[in-house]
């Protein structure tokens, strides 16, 4: 039973992983991405001096959770999480799902 649930898990995963991939476009995710990189390196390779992780080699999914859950404000709300709060505002500079997606699509092709 166990097995069974940790493959069915594992295969929503997988779907939901190449359904937003295939949605992004990594070309309008770059000029997207310029915002990103002040904080989080041209490259996505993160900055410690500002406590902004790496994002390059993030699941596509993974980076699409991360900024819906700071635009709803599920993340970056509490006044006890500084670097959350920092990241906040910044995903409301992306309009839609769309426009993360495609984000996510150009982090993905960071080397």
């Amino acid at each position: 039973m166990k097995l069974q649930f940790t493959l069915a898990m594992a295969a929503l995963v997988s779907l939901y992983s190449a359904t937003s991939l295939a949605a992004g476009d990594a070309a309008k995710g770059k000029v997207l991405f310029a915002t990103c990189g002040a904080c989080h390196g041209a490259n996505g390779e993160g900055q410690e001096a500002l406590n902004a992780p790496r994002l390059q080699g993030q699941q596509d999914w993974y980076v699409i959770r991360q900024l819906q859950n700071f635009k709803a404000g599920i993340r970056g709300a509490n006044p006890k999480d500084t670097f959350g709060m920092q990241m906040a505002p910044m995903s409301q500079t992306l309009p839609n799902d769309q426009a993360m997606a495609d984000v996510a699509a150009y982090i993905k092709t960071l080397k």
